[in-house]
């Protein structure tokens, strides 16, 4: 079995044995972690194990309560998402070290989660495209059933607003399977 192959599984495993005190994160999390390595997949075909383990692990501090960062602790919502971004990375990295990855690999998937959530190079800009793509066809229905209306719709705002105009695109072909949430998607992006 390979390194990635031992990697990947324990990915996996975190995700589906969480203990987050939030029921609808541990629903969500497992297959908001495989969507997104789908739309990596789907947005760069080529992509290496580096940014594989990326995808499936860039929020993984959301499955472990004792290591969840949480966004009441934090002033400003930005410093949130860097700060949930580099426990993300600590703890795959912790992961990779166990099985012995070589230090570059290393230092490669680490700066690709810290900069999941900003993006500005090649592959940072596909794992962010793919975290809100996986938000739009998947997440979102949860969002709602959990922060209302308001706080969708904000969301919405954030998730569209960081995509490039061929992401863009991708999200404008998805169908919402719930009337409500489409509605809510037209109003949150028309003025956008």
């Amino acid at each position: 079995m390979s390194k990635f192959y031992l990697v990947k599984k324990e990915i996996e495993k975190i995700l589906k044995n969480s203990d987050c005190v939030n029921l609808s994160d541990r629903e969500k999390d497992p297959t908001h972690s495989k969507l997104t390595l789908q739309w990596v997949l789907k947005l760069k075909s080529d992509a290496d194990e580096t940014l594989q383990i990326a995808a499936l692990g860039h929020d993984v501090d959301r499955a472990i309560e004792k290591r969840r960062v949480k966004k009441e602790k934090f002033q400003d919502y930005e410093e949130y998402k860097r700060e949930h971004a580099r426990e993300s990375a600590k703890i795959i990295c912790e992961i990779l070290e166990k099985h012995g990855f070589k230090k570059d690999f290393i230092k490669k998937v680490r700066f690709l989660i810290e900069n999941h959530e900003v993006g500005g190079f090649e592959e940072t800009d596909v794992l962010k495209e793919a975290d809100s793509l996986t938000f739009f066809n998947f997440d979102i229905y949860h969002y709602l059933k959990d922060r209302g209306n308001d706080k969708t719709k904000k969301k919405i705002r954030f998730m569209y607003k960081r995509l490039s105009e061929e992401a863009k695109k991708l999200v404008n072909q998805i169908k919402f399977k719930d009337k409500k949430i489409e509605n809510l998607f037209k109003e949150a992006t028309l003025s956008l």
